[in-house]
């Protein structure tokens, strides 16, 4: 089995699924886990809108010695691999893209290495990036997230210190939701409330550039970003925010 294995999407679609889609997106995570079972369900959830019309979405599992390599940079070998490797991934660099998702609380205290290994993905990957970690992306799918648990707590998830065995945001997550974040596949299911993290994203900081000390995540505005450019049109696009529950920021 190759080490990155793209998920197929486009014949979930209700309708056009025998044609070719104009473009791909491949999705690669940080995480083996909880970041591939969210963006697949999304992903299959999108497509059984028929979203984007002209983009398909590929989530990208790491299998094998890939499977726990996770640093950025290694997340950048892997974006090359899709890249150079067209026979296998069938990546056309005129149409194609890929975005990389990847945790900043790595790089707390050092802003000079994450403002280096960001501009590294110039040119290769868009990034989605949460500070400190995907699970706070995952806690903004629930409608008082922001309220109850985020900012009253901001101090102690941006410092994001062991609780036990597992990072405070990581426990916070797993409790307030009831299952373990890291190792059950019901974070997949998440998913169906994508337009309320959404929502909620927005209230925090959403430029990867400014994401140290700040409680971070570009996750959902870049997928928005795909459906909008993804979009046959303006009013299909509307209509596509309208159905997830999304007040749409590119329309002035």
């Amino acid at each position: 089995m190759p080490p990155l294995n793209s998920f197929e999407t486009w014949s979930i679609r209700s309708a056009g699924g025998d044609r070719k889609p104009k473009s791909k997106c491949f999705f690669i995570g940080e995480g083996p886990n909880a970041e591939y079972w969210y963006l697949k369900s999304l992903a299959v959830r999108l497509a059984k809108m028929n979203a984007p019309e002209l983009i398909e979405l590929k989530p990208v599992e790491r299998t094998g010695n890939e499977r726990n390599q996770s640093a950025p940079k290694k997340l950048l070998e892997q974006a090359l691999l899709i890249r150079n490797n067209a026979e296998m991934f069938g990546f056309d660099p005129d149409t194609d893209r890929i975005v990389v998702f990847f945790d900043v609380d790595v790089y707390k205290g050092d802003p000079e290495l994450y403002a280096s290994d960001l501009g590294m993905f110039t040119g290769i990957a868009e990034v989605a990036v949460t500070n400190p970690s995907f699970e706070l992306y995952l806690l903004l799918h629930l409608d008082d997230a922001l309220e109850k648990y985020v900012l009253p707590n901001e101090k102690e998830i941006l410092d994001n210190g062991y609780v036990g065995r597992r990072r405070y945001v990581e426990k916070l997550a797993s409790d307030v939701l009831c299952f373990n974040v890291k190792r059950n596949e019901k974070v997949g299911e998440l998913a169906r409330r994508f337009g309320v993290a959404v929502m909620n994203e927005r209230k925090l900081n959403q430029d990867p550039s400014q994401s140290i000390g700040r409680l971070t995540s570009n996750v959902g505005a870049r997928i928005m970003e795909l459906m909008h450019t993804g979009a046959s049109s303006g009013e299909s696009y509307l209509g596509l925010c309208k159905r997830l529950g999304i007040e749409d920021e590119f329309v002035e």
